[in-house]
């Protein structure tokens, strides 16, 4: 199971270890949420379903590494690297709406190699393997090459807390969409956004969030599933870092960061 040309035959094993840990942890009715900084909470499901997940994974990769969101931050290396966001949309999840998932990625040369965001809600069980395509509950997906801006939902991510400096360029680019889109929306959750978009259901998303746990699953799945990517250089509208525009395709990626680019110097 350690060698690319096995991961047809791996992802069935890794579905089901975290469809398992899923049914055992998240069907309990009680737990306990608390605060997690400043606009965020986590539950004691969410470091149970970490360490339960880690643990199963160690026990068939006994030499891989393992980040997660909640309590393993060990810093990226070259290694075979799971990373993992146990509960992606914890505040959905609170509060009992559907929009949440369990991501999941394999880095090799800090590079996602393979990915899997199940959402339970909804049974959907979205895969990548690197050169090899994505999947949705077994179906290959594609994204739509035609579809233009006007007809496009476009999603942002949450207004990023690990890079609170492109909050103001973030509400901008969603008042200059807003008029240019057919939807602009916020989801909440990072597993639910890519996975949309490479369903099609989606056709852009645009994050500022640089969190590993956050972007190397979905990335990956959607680059598989045909989606064309692109970075904003935060020095150019005012905040720090970059962020990141994903689109089902080229004509799409275009139309969105020029009218950014427009929108944002004609302020």
């Amino acid at each position: 199971m350690n060698a690319m040309p096995d991961w047809s035959r791996s992802v069935p094993v890794i579905e089901a270890l975290v469809k398992e840990v899923v049914a055992e942890i998240l069907g309990q009715e009680d737990y306990a949420v608390q605060a997690k900084g400043r606009q965020d909470l986590v539950t004691d499901l969410d470091y149970a379903m970490e360490r339960e997940i880690k643990r199963r994974l160690q026990s068939l990769f006994p030499t891989d590494h393992f980040i997660g969101e909640e309590e393993n931050h060990e810093d990226l290396g070259p290694e075979r690297t799971w990373v993992c966001d146990p509960i992606d949309g914890t505040v959905n999840f609170v509060q009992g709406l559907p929009y949440y998932g369990v991501t999941l990625a394999l880095l090799v040369e800090r590079q996602p190699v393979f990915t899997l965001i199940y959402l339970p809600e909804l049974d959907e069980t979205y895969t990548a393997i690197r050169s090899q395509g994505a999947f949705l509950n077994g179906q290959k997906l594609e994204t739509n090459r035609k579809r233009e801006l006007a007809n496009s939902i476009v999603t942002f991510g949450d207004f990023s807390k690990s890079n609170p400096t492109s909050r103001p360029f973030q509400i901008r680019a969603m008042s200059i969409l807003m008029e240019k889109a057919l939807r602009v929306r916020i989801q909440g959750a990072s597993s639910v956004d890519f996975a949309f978009l490479a369903a099609d259901r989606n056709s852009c998303h645009i994050l500022f969030s640089n969190s590993l746990w956050e972007v190397a699953p979905g990335t990956l799945l959607a680059q598989e599933a045909g989606c064309v990517t692109t970075t904003l250089n935060g020095q150019d509208y005012g905040f720090r870092r970059h962020g990141l525009v994903i689109a089902s395709n080229h004509q799409i990626l275009d139309q969105v960061v020029r009218e950014l680019d427009q929108g944002w110097r004609s302020v």
